[in-house]
């Protein structure tokens, strides 16, 4: 009987130290338990908790990665997990601390991006960009600050409805961007200038020089067609009788000159030349077919504009104007010159840049007192104006380079006159010395339309 007890005891003893060990190897591992700190190797840590486990620890997360046998190294996985935990911190708080409130702008900038709207945004601003192109040609005198917008939108809604002022659609002086491409507005260019309507340098882009002459095209010819189709402007090109674009031999005479190396900015090193003549053949080609120089560059493209026989293609810019002008409008809002006959119709029209705030172009009404063909120009710091350091008076050689390029029509106001420029595709986009400053081209096509006596009125 005392045998069957201590049997029995001894059974249920054993139970109970079963469900203890199994209780205790199910239990899970928490921070508390990882009492023992035994090695660090290979950029973790090993530590051991109260039953004898070990494991990987990242010293500097905390995180436990998983865990480790006693006698086998860590896994490249398990070091490199660590290390780039470790890297990222670091990296951050150091970015942080540099940048301020930069990074944060930059991390915003950057979850922006990440919206499933981003691409919506971009659309909306590209919109409004444009919305911001038309407003460009806006007439100056249209234009209401903000305040006087919002102080205009009170006193409408403050307004009986029967006495609401009639709202009328927004006069431009401009035509909206086209949707085409370069091939089509080099198209469009192409017959503006055929027409007598420079656009300025032909580039194959769209800019306020293209929109004012599109309008004035119309304006003249009372059309209404709309120049944003490019169908439209393929019918008024063929209409001109020659496709915009056409090939040209490079020749002996082209690559005869002459040219000069480079063209000083200072005055008194340009008075040391014998001529302020091309830099290059493209430079020379580009101007003689009305062109940018990148805009030739694309159209030839791996050709070499240094070897007689090259064959190039060059825009086909239309004929000389051949009517007389009786009078010149120098636009000063619209940077632009309007030539008219002796009845009032509109003859041509040219992109200009007129004046300036330092230098304001002259006012009122004036006349043409002589005309000359690539001028010498001298430069008198004492009447016009200081370039630099040069306080002498200069002689500035002739050549398309020149201050005044190659023409020079002087006005019946002493120092003024308008010209030339070595740099077209500045003319109107940048300020002039006070004069009217148009592409070499077309000051000398309008050189051949006007004489001495022709009135010029400059209209603010």
């Amino acid at each position: 009987m005392g045998l069957d007890r201590m049997r029995t005891f001894t059974a249920i003893f054993a139970l109970c130290v079963a469900i203890a060990t199994m209780m205790s190897i199910a239990a899970p591992v928490s921070a508390q338990q990882l009492l023992r700190h035994e090695s660090a190797r290979d950029g973790v840590e090993i530590f051991v908790d109260g039953r004898g486990r070990r494991f990987i620890v990242d010293p500097y997360t905390g995180e436990v990665l998983g865990r480790a046998n006693r006698n086998a190294r860590f896994s490249r996985r398990d070091k490199y997990r660590a290390e780039r935990a470790y890297r990222r911190t670091t990296r951050r708080a150091r970015v942080e601390r540099e940048f301020g409130s930069r990074f944060d702008r930059q991390e915003r900038r950057l979850n922006r991006r990440r919206d499933r709207g981003f691409s919506e945004r971009r659309r909306r601003d590209r919109e409004f960009d444009e919305r911001l192109d038309d407003r460009e040609f806006e007439p100056r005198e249209n234009r209401r600050s903000r305040q006087s917008r919002r102080n205009l939108n009170n006193e409408v809604a403050s307004l009986p409805p029967q006495n609401e002022p009639v709202r009328t659609a927004r006069s431009t002086l401009g035509m909206v961007k086209p949707k085409y491409g370069a091939e089509h507005l080099t198209k469009l260019q192409v017959f503006l200038d055929r027409e007598g309507f420079s656009p300025g340098v032909i580039d194959g882009r769209w800019g306020s020089n293209v929109a004012r002459a599109a309008v004035n095209w119309k304006q003249a010819k009372g059309s209404n067609v709309n120049l944003g189709s490019a169908i439209a402007v393929e019918s008024l090109l063929a209409r001109t009788g020659a496709p915009a674009t056409t090939s040209y031999r490079i020749t002996n005479a082209d690559l005869a000159g002459p040219f000069v190396s480079s063209v000083p900015v200072d005055y008194a090193r340009k008075a040391q030349l014998n001529a302020l003549s091309y830099t290059s053949v493209k430079e020379m080609l580009a101007e003689r077919f009305h062109m940018s120089r990148a805009h030739l560059e694309r159209l030839n493209k791996g050709k070499n504009f240094n070897r007689v026989g090259t064959v190039i293609t060059v825009v086909a810019p239309g004929a000389p104007v051949t009517r007389k002008v009786h009078y010149l409008i120098a636009d000063k809002s619209q940077n632009q010159v309007r030539a008219l006959d002796r009845n009032g119709s509109l003859v041509a029209t040219y992109p200009a840049t007129i004046g300036s705030a330092a230098t304001p172009s002259p006012s009122g009404t004036h006349t043409v007192a002589r005309i000359a063909i690539n001028p010498e120009y001298t430069y008198n710091p004492k009447i016009n104006f200081q370039q630099g350091n040069n306080t002498k008076i200069l002689r500035i050689p002739p050549g398309p380079n020149g201050p005044v390029g190659s023409v020079w029509i002087a006005l019946s106001k002493p120092t003024y006159g308008i010209h030339g420029t070595p740099n077209p595709s500045t003319i109107g986009k940048t300020n002039s010395h006070g004069c009217i400053r148009l592409t070499n081209w077309d000051a000398q096509e309008l050189a051949k339309l006007v004489r001495k006596g022709v009135t010029v009125e400059f209209k603010e």
